[in-house]
């Protein structure tokens, strides 16, 4: 079963575009603890249930951080990519 993939955009006060962090892997784990995390401080949390390009069920979850959680960034965006069967692996 393959990890969670972890897309990150940060977008800084005064800058006109979004900067892109390469993918990273997390395990099922610590993705839950992260987006939970989100939940706690009030960051716009969003669950989409789909498939990836190969019909493989997953479900993205969308992370925004608004202004005020850090100094000098508009914003941050998480983005998580996670197989269906590892929500419901025993």
């Amino acid at each position: 079963m393959r990890p969670v993939t972890l897309h990150t955009l940060v977008r800084r006060t005064a800058q006109t575009r979004a900067v892109a962090y390469c993918p990273e892997r997390l395990s099922t784990d610590t993705a839950r603890a992260c987006i939970r995390r989100g939940r706690r401080i009030r960051a716009a949390v969003r669950v989409f249930e789909t498939t990836d390009r190969t019909g493989t069920a997953v479900h993205l979850v969308h992370v925004h951080f608004g202004p005020g959680h850090w100094q000098d960034i508009d914003a941050v965006t998480d983005i998580y990519e996670i197989p269906t069967t590892a929500l419901t692996a025993v």
